[in-house]
């Protein structure tokens, strides 16, 4: 079993968090980002971050910029509700596994955290794996 980190204040964030627990992953949810990126930087164990495109106490694709500092190597997908190129490219730029327009169906968003949570990971400095 994985875990999953979802992090946002949307309306939808219930049926969100319906659909990944139906996946048998372990969800931690959480409504700010301040608060998520402060419990990732003291170690918080997670396999994979969902954040919502509106985020209590951040802007998104600040939350994306901080995350990839703190946990360079958990992927990360986004919902939003803003489908615009723009957003899409800069989320991107950010490192983010995919972004997702909501609402978020069921089987999309499955395949798509199947994806992200098999993926390789990156290397890291001073890995001793060979």
């Amino acid at each position: 079993m994985k875990t999953i980190l979802l992090i946002g204040d949307g309306p939808e964030n219930p049926s969100v968090l319906d659909m990944l627990n139906k996946f048998g992953h372990e969800v931690i949810s959480m409504q700010d980002g301040p608060t998520a990126l402060s419990l990732l930087s003291k170690g918080l164990p997670v396999d994979l971050v969902i954040t919502d495109c509106r985020v209590a106490g951040m802007d998104d694709l600040e939350l994306l910029a901080s995350l990839k500092k703190i946990a360079p190597s958990i992927p990360s997908i986004m919902l939003a509700a803003d489908g615009s190129i723009e957003n899409y490219l800069k989320a991107l730029s950010l490192g983010v596994f995919e972004y997702i327009s909501k609402p978020a169906k069921t089987g999309e968003l499955g395949r798509i955290v199947q994806k992200a949570l098999e993926r390789p990971q990156p290397f890291t400095h001073g890995s001793t794996d060979a």
